[in-house]
């Protein structure tokens, strides 16, 4: 596959190598022959925005400038966090509402999805944690400014 959006299905994006990127979407699973940074671009660019603009705008918003979470769509809530540096690729992408649950596993986090499906992540569970918080507050914040 060329080409990927990401839409209220899609519960990771991750990173395989500079050109490859593969994309969980419920119980489903697609390599897109793209890198990880370039699917989430074209995913703000589809939704009119860029992942840049994006995280610039978390940035302001939240304080921090480190693995920032971003709003890939307004209108539809659509947040996803990263659990390494955006550009790198080996960086995958969560999507906030699409985590059900997480816990410890050998050193290592394991993710469960809304549709069921696990994924073992290669972050501690804190670290793992403290993504989720951020992606959280970054929401809680926007929702604030949209009801003020």
């Amino acid at each position: 596959m060329d080409s990927y959006e990401i839409n209220k299905d899609t519960c990771a994006v991750i990173g395989v190598n500079d050109s490859i990127t593969k994309v969980i979407e419920g119980k489903d699973e697609y390599f897109i022959n793209k890198g990880c940074y370039e699917v989430m671009e074209d995913s703000c660019q589809y939704y009119g925005s860029s992942c840049d603009g994006r995280m610039k705008g978390s940035r302001m918003i939240m304080g921090s400038n480190y693995k920032v979470p971003i709003v890939v769509s307004e209108s539809n809530e659509i947040i996803f966090f990263p659990t390494e540096s955006p550009t790198s690729p080996n960086c995958a992408w969560f999507s906030l509402n699409n985590v059900e649950k997480y816990e410890r596993s050998e050193g290592f986090t394991k993710v469960t999805f809304s549709s069921g499906r696990e994924l073992i992540v290669k972050m501690s569970l804190s670290s793992f944690e403290n993504q989720i918080l951020r992606a959280n507050r970054l929401g809680s914040m926007i929702r604030k400014r949209v009801n003020n």
